[in-house]
C-alpha cells in the first residue's frame, strides 16, 4: 500500500507556513505522515508550531538554521516503516487538489524521482526538479542522501542541494521527471525589496532581479 511521508520545511514566515500547512491538510489523500522541520524560526514560528500542529503530526526542531539539505535529511528519517515514498515540500507553496494522484501517477517504470512542479513552472531548473519534490523510498534505502552543507561559498553561485539530488538519482540508475498538471502554487512575492530574499540572493550568489 502506498504511503507518503512528507516533510515541509520551516523558516519564518509564519503566514506562508500557516497557509501551506492547512493547504497540505485540505488535500493529501492518500495514507501518509508529516512532520514539519523548522530551521530555528522565530518565536512567533516556533510558538505556533507547538500550539496549533495536529498531534497526528510531529515537528523537529533546529538549534540552528542547517538549510534544507539537512532538515530534510532530519525530516525523512522520521518516516514510518511503511512508507513508499518520500516528499520534501518548502513552506512558500501551497497544495492543490489532486496532488497526491498526480506525483504517483508520474512514478512509472525507471522513475526514482518527480518533481512537484511543471517544466514550464520550472523553465529556470533544467538540471534539476526543484525543492518540492518526492522520491521512492527504495532510494533512501539506497543511501541517497541530501547534500547537508550550508549555501554560499561551499557551492558554486546559484547552486543548492538541488542541484546535486537529482544527478544523484540518475547515478543510481533512475529517471527523474516533473508533474504535468501543477500540484503546488507559490505563495510568496519575491520581492525585490524584502529583506529575506535579498539575504537568500545573496547567500547563494545570485543577482537579485531589476
Amino acid at each position: 500500500m502506498t504511503h507518503i511521508h512528507s516533510v515541509i520545511i520551516s523558516f519564518n514566515r509564519l503566514e506562508l507556513l500557516q497557509r501551506c500547512y492547512a493547504s497540505y491538510k485540505a488535500t493529501v489523500s492518500v495514507p501518509h505522515t508529516l512532520v514539519i522541520v523548522d530551521n530555528a524560526s522565530r518565536n512567533d514560528t516556533r510558538k505556533w508550531l507547538t500550539a496549533e500542529v495536529s498531534p497526528e503530526d510531529g515537528v523537529i526542531f533546529l538549534e540552528q538554521n542547517r538549510f534544507p539539505g539537512y532538515a530534510c535529511n532530519r525530516g525523512w528519517e522520521a518516516m514510518p516503516s511503511e512508507t513508499t515514498h518520500l516528499h520534501r515540500s518548502d513552506n512558500d507553496f501551497v497544495f492543490l487538489p489532486g496532488w497526491c494522484e498526480e506525483v504517483l501517477n508520474c512514478f512509472t517504470r525507471g522513475v526514482g524521482q518527480v518533481g512537484l512542479r511543471t517544466k514550464k513552472e520550472e523553465m529556470n531548473a533544467q538540471s534539476n526538479v526543484g525543492g518540492n519534490n518526492a522520491i521512492l523510498r527504495e532510494l533512501w534505502d539506497q543511501g541517497l542522501r541530501y547534500d547537508e552543507r550550508p549555501w554560499g561559498d561551499q557551492y558554486p553561485p546559484g547552486w543548492t542541494e538541488d542541484s546535486l539530488l537529482s544527478p544523484a538519482v540518475v547515478k543510481m540508475g533512475y529517471r527523474w521527471r516533473r508533474v504535468k498538471h501543477p500540484c503546488i502554487m507559490p505563495i510568496s512575492s519575491e520581492d525585490p525589496n524584502d529583506p529575506y530574499y535579498q539575504e537568500t540572493w545573496r547567500v547563494r550568489g545570485i543577482k537579485p532581479p531589476a
